[in-house]
């Protein structure tokens, strides 16, 4: 049936590793295909299968096939796909078929199984249209068959015609085409220069890792949609207010909690609105707990302090200052939120655990805390300090007798691993055992009494506590190595004035004495942060620094009661004259 080889490896293929590759392009296809989003499994059956008329079950679907039997549905929804939907394209072949329901996980294991698997691709744009595909996996003979369809070919989301990925008798990977029509198509060239060496790469990584897949916990459709829904309706309007309010990057935090309230909305579809109360402790910026209560979802956030952010939400958003400590609990809640808590996140299932029977919680860890507050110490140095300290809280997790799962995120950060804890049924003797447990723990962690949480008031660190004379000696010192090359432009006077060169940031660091830097660093965050609180001398372009050019009193008005720092510090005084300047001369 596959008569014409598109493209062939010829590095060496165990049956394990081109299983290995086969599956998690099978399984996490968003991460070839640019066009989606994500993956929806519907249907996953072991099938027996004989025809005297047909060679292999793939043949059966075709294009044709599938389209004509997507048509009958009534929508392209989970719902509305059942194992009929396979008989319809098969039985009439074969009126004796055998289907048995299947786990992926126990296919992965198996060594000579037909399956047919059946999916909705959907699509990264929210105005394309859902794609049905199905795909036959065949472990004894190695190959593996995608078929995607849609009702218009053009905005189809995947080859719309099938292709074949198989391993040859001399074990090198293969795809392979049913006729040349299709090799002379954009489809086929995505498949050649895109798919195939992603295929390869992934096969010569030996390193099998054991790592977690992203949103599996939840209907990962309704995420998409959902998440969709809550960036169109919120996204503009937030990074329109946004930099009024807070110098962080709004595209980044924004649509990082928009995802993190797709999921937890997801995570409680199968819960009614009103069952749902949550806290949000340590909730920082307060937009998730902004977007869950627009949602309809009764909760609040507790952070030390208030945030500037806090300004842009309406009254009815429900953030509250106030110090969580380790004998917080939240008995009305049922679930709690530790979205990136920092040094409460190994206490959010002990709060969990001891707040009440029903209160399940999520937790987001990021920066490695332990019980006393101070930075986790590292146990196991063959893995990364962030998978050491996951692993530690999901320890956690389970000995306050959670059924924990971990899911990974689909946001902008490098530490999107949760863990999601639910209540399992104990009695009141079990509680009582897992609380005297948990407590012997805490005990053998903590390293002095009591607890480090966060102060009520957090150290400033933006340069307000350094003093005006180690600020002014840095600065000049920038300013002076600046102007050390000239770059002379012209004063309406017909004179020049110096406007020097640019630098890196690395490169003026070295020309500041090594202890001011030290305490500029301490105190401050460093000299990216004192540039920033001195955007009328200095300008950051392409990661250059440059002196900006001073102010005309016709670009702005605001500082004229403020001194002229050029005229006072500049060798050549100000490009202006008194009555051009913006600022005091």
């Amino acid at each position: 049936m596959f008569q014409v080889p598109l493209v062939t490896s010829s590095t060496y293929l165990t049956p394990a590793k081109f299983w290995e590759v086969v599956m998690l392009y099978h399984d996490r296809s968003h991460l070839v295909n640019r066009k989606l989003a994500a993956v929806s499994q519907i249907l996953f059956y072991k099938i027996t299968f004989e025809s005297k008329a047909i060679q292999h079950v793939s043949e059966l679907f075709a294009r044709a096939s599938l389209l004509y039997e997507v048509r009958r549905l009534k929508e392209l929804t989970k719902e509305c796909i059942t194992g009929d939907f396979i008989k319809a394209v098969v039985e009439c072949h074969d009126k004796n078929i055998v289907l048995t329901e299947m786990s992926i996980n126990d296919f992965k294991n198996d060594c000579s199984s037909v399956v047919i698997s059946i999916r909705i691709l959907i699509p990264r744009n929210k105005n394309a249209q859902k794609c049905l595909e199905a795909v036959v996996l065949d472990k004894e003979k190695n190959s593996a068959v995608f078929s995607a369809v849609m009702e218009f070919e053009q905005t189809v989301l995947a080859p719309p015609f099938l292709y074949q990925i198989e391993l040859t008798s001399s074990h090198n990977l293969r795809i392979n085409l049913t006729n040349f029509e299709d090799a002379d198509t954009a489809h086929a060239e995505w498949i050649a220069t895109k798919l195939f060496p992603k295929l390869l790469k992934w096969s010569q990584n030996c390193e099998k890792k054991d790592e977690v897949s992203s949103l599996t916990l939840i209907p990962v459709d309704d995420y998409c949609s959902t998440y969709a829904d809550l960036k169109q309706r919120y996204g503009a309007d937030l990074i329109r207010e946004w930099p009024n309010k807070s110098s962080t990057n709004p595209q980044k935090y924004i649509f990082e909690d928009i995802a993190i309230a797709s999921y937890l909305i997801s995570l409680w579809k199968d819960y009614p609105k009103d069952k749902i109360s949550f806290v949000d402790c340590g909730c920082g910026n307060g937009l998730l707990v902004f977007i869950l209560n627009q949602e309809g979802y009764q909760g609040y956030g507790v952070d030390v302090r208030r945030r500037p952010t806090w300004d842009i939400y309406p009254k009815e958003t429900r953030l509250e200052v106030g110090t969580i400590t380790s004998s917080s609990v939240f008995p009305d809640s049922t679930w709690i939120i530790g979205n990136h808590s920092d040094e409460l996140t190994p206490w959010i299932p002990i709060m969990a655990l001891r707040s009440s029977p029903n209160t399940n919680f999520f937790v987001l860890p990021c920066c490695p805390y332990d019980f006393s507050g101070q930075k986790y110490i590292r146990t196991n140095t063959s893995v990364s300090q962030y998978s050491d300290y996951f692993a530690y809280i999901r320890k956690i997790c389970e000995m306050c007798g959670f059924d924990t799962k971990p899911d990974k995120l689909r946001i902008p950060s490098t530490k999107r691993t949760c863990l999601v804890g639910t209540r399992r049924k104990s009695s009141y003797q079990d509680l009582a055992r897992i609380n005297e447990e948990i407590n012997k723990f805490i005990n053998s962690r903590l390293s002095s009494a009591g607890m480090k949480l966060r102060c009520e008031f957090e150290k400033v660190r933006n340069c307000t506590q350094l003093s005006r004379d180690l600020i002014e000696k840095i600065v000049l010192t920038c300013v002076k190595n600046l102007l050390d090359k000239e770059n002379l432009i012209e004063k309406t006077n017909g004179d020049y004035w110096n406007k020097g060169t640019s630098l890196s940031i690395l490169e003026l660091s070295q020309m500041i004495v090594s202890d001011d830097l030290k305490q500029l660093k301490k105190e401050c965050g460093g000299l990216q942060t004192l540039f920033r609180n001195h955007r009328y001398l200095f300008e950051i372009k392409d990661c250059k620094v440059h002196l900006r050019v001073p102010l005309s009193l016709a670009e702005s008005t605001k500082y004229k009661d403020k001194p002229c720092w050029f005229l006072k510090h500049h060798p050549g005084g100000c490009l202006h004259n008194a009555e051009n300047c913006a600022y005091k001369h």
